[in-house]
């Protein structure tokens, strides 16, 4: 028999500006963070994808310049780094980097977020599945168990599948997380890239609503960008339900956060319409023969 099991837990997302070329300098501003986000009693705390460097758009064009980008094995020293701060702060850190394999002789590098508990130490990582050509794509949908439920990550244009969210959740994600960095170049209307912007916002709340789940978002960006880190709620109907936005600024947003544990929309629709998840079952696993 279903028994609602609410959970009141309060969550932040850090939009934070990282210097490619000062990784010591990006870490330090996140400790930081994080003593600001534990004063306040924030349990999660997620920063933005390639937190430890940012991001620049050389890294798609200039072999030369990739070459130069700072990147480690996971776990590695900024991981220990950050265990040190879980533990400190008592806080669930979810932090994105640029990954490299232990083996020296691999080129590959890929875009991962880190999941760090204060008790449990490094968790894992979700590595992006969608991601630029600089980087592999990832191959995995992690659910990382906490002591506030399962957490799910989609790092920045993963948002655009409707599919990795809904795995996430099916597999008992109970609080989705983004890490992201926005970057519109040749555009310094901030207007128009306000309405540039209402095509991720929208695909954000699809996300949110698709699945019954707050999803948190942590964008990196720049000054002169409208950077948009926000905590949007899972409402199903009515204006978009926003809990927390950022400006232009370096900032912290925080946010309660009120769920069930034991509510899982995708089990929910599946009860009601099993045809339907079946059929679509079949036509995916057709789908996924062919490309295999």
């Amino acid at each position: 028999m279903y028994r609602e099991k609410l959970v009141d837990l309060r969550v932040g997302a850090v939009q934070m500006f990282s210097r490619p070329d000062d990784v010591p300098r990006n870490l330090a501003k996140a400790e930081r963070f994080c003593d600001r986000a534990a004063k306040r009693g924030v349990k999660i705390l997620c920063f933005p994808e390639c937190a430890s460097t940012g991001w620049d758009s050389k890294w798609l064009s200039d072999k030369r310049f990739r070459s130069r980008l700072y990147a480690e094995p996971v776990p590695g020293p900024i991981v220990r780094r950050l265990v040190a701060k879980a533990a400190e702060t008592d806080m669930y850190i979810i932090f994105g980097l640029v990954e490299k394999l232990p083996n020296p002789r691999s080129r590959k590098i890929y875009n991962t977020a880190v999941v760090i508990g204060p008790s449990e130490g490094y968790m894992g990582k979700q590595r992006k599945v969608y991601s630029e050509a600089v980087f592999e794509d990832g191959t995995e949908a992690n659910v990382f168990n906490t002591r506030h439920g399962g957490i799910g990550i989609f790092i920045c244009a993963d948002q655009r599948s409707p599919e990795l969210a809904r795995l996430l959740a099916c597999k008992g994600a109970n609080l989705l997380f983004q890490p992201t960095f926005y970057s519109i170049r040749g555009c310094s209307d901030s207007k128009r890239i306000k309405s540039l912007y209402i095509g991720k916002c929208a695909a954000q709340r699809s996300r949110a609503m698709d699945n019954g789940l707050h999803l948190i978002v942590a964008n990196g960006g720049r000054l002169e960008y409208v950077n948009n880190s926000r905590i949007v709620g899972p409402g199903l109907q009515g204006p978009e339900p926003v809990l927390a936005r950022a400006t232009h600024r370096e900032q912290l947003l925080v946010a309660d956060l009120k769920y069930d544990l034991n509510y899982s929309n995708p089990k929910e629709r599946a009860r009601r319409t099993p045809w339907l998840f079946r059929e679509l079952g079949r036509e995916m696993m057709k789908l996924g023969r062919e490309f295999s």
